[in-house]
């Protein structure tokens, strides 16, 4: 009995510990479920805040931002190898790899990406300083311009830590819609991004904030409304002339997320302004194909 008696708070601690180990090791193997559950849907935590990293959109706050981006990104080391490749067969990115010097590595990693923007990225050195134009050119209230977020016009001026050209696809994407319904040539992807910029819907590295899309299109006359996923809403809006700008998640658009406009039907398929590229805006898109893709969609009319 005396035995017992000695033996029972050392018992009663070793039990204590047990039982605090046990509920360490239920937090932990929560965690690993949640972690791995939130890496699938392409998210993950930061402190107090909810991050869709993978599909380069953020909730931070309750502002959803988002950044620009290319399919099957090549980045880091991987990009001298990937345009070596491109010289093969490309004399423009044979010269940019000789003077590579003469470009900072967020142009060498967008052209690795897009060799699209080979021209653009070649004049760098002679036209990174030059006035960003006023105006995209004459436009048709009604019809939506197809403009490029790396275009020489505007792309090399500055958007928040970046040129409009690496991570500008939200400023350009609501240029297109307002210009085109608007009729206003002065709304310019220059135009858009410092008025996003000096208004705080540009969020560092997570990128344009989705309230540009409603709070501050207004400014550049036009209304942006939220859609649900419906096909129907979708086809509806477009066959009445309302561009809608859709938030894309990784696929043919974007590997870390990016924005574009559906401006048309045709053929039962839906028209893209995709301003990171003209090849994919040069074709049409089957819904089923871009359902999935869709993270978030608004769709514009002139105010």
């Amino acid at each position: 009995m005396s035995g017992w008696q000695e033996e029972y708070p050392h018992r009663k601690r070793k039990k204590r510990k047990r039982k605090r180990r046990f509920r360490r090791l239920i937090k932990l193997t929560a965690g690993i479920v949640v972690s791995a559950f939130l890496l699938n849907r392409g998210m993950s935590f930061i402190g107090d805040h909810f991050i869709l990293t993978d599909s380069g959109i953020a909730i931070e706050n309750g502002a959803n931002v988002q950044n620009g981006g290319a399919a099957e990104y090549v980045s880091g080391a991987d990009v001298r190898g990937k345009l070596e490749e491109m010289a093969a067969s490309s004399e423009t990115v044979r010269q940019i790899l000789e003077h590579s010097d003469q470009y900072p590595e967020e142009l060498l990693e967008l052209l690795a990406n897009n060799e699209e923007t080979a021209d653009f990225v070649l004049d760098y050195p002679q036209k990174k300083d030059q006035t960003p134009a006023d105006s995209i050119g004459e436009v048709t209230a009604g019809v939506i311009p197809h403009l490029l977020q790396w275009d020489e016009r505007w792309g090399y001026a500055v958007y928040g830590d970046h040129m409009i050209a690496i991570n500008g696809c939200g400023p350009t994407a609501l240029a297109m819609a307002a210009a085109g319904l608007t009729g206003d040539g002065s709304i310019t992807p220059y135009r858009v991004a410092r008025y996003a910029a000096e208004q705080g819907y540009y969020e560092g590295e997570a990128g344009t904030s989705w309230a540009l899309m409603t709070e501050g299109a207004a400014v550049f006359g036009v209304q942006g409304k939220e859609l649900g996923m419906s096909r129907d809403e979708i086809f509806a809006e477009l066959e009445s002339g309302h561009p809608i700008i859709c938030s894309m998640r990784p696929g043919d658009f974007t590997s870390t997320g990016h924005f574009i406009v559906l401006v048309g039907i045709e053929d039962g398929k839906i028209r893209v302004n995709d301003p990171n590229s003209r090849v994919r805006s040069g074709q049409l898109w089957e819904y089923e194909t871009l359902e999935y893709q869709i993270n978030n969609l608004w769709a514009f009319t002139a105010a």
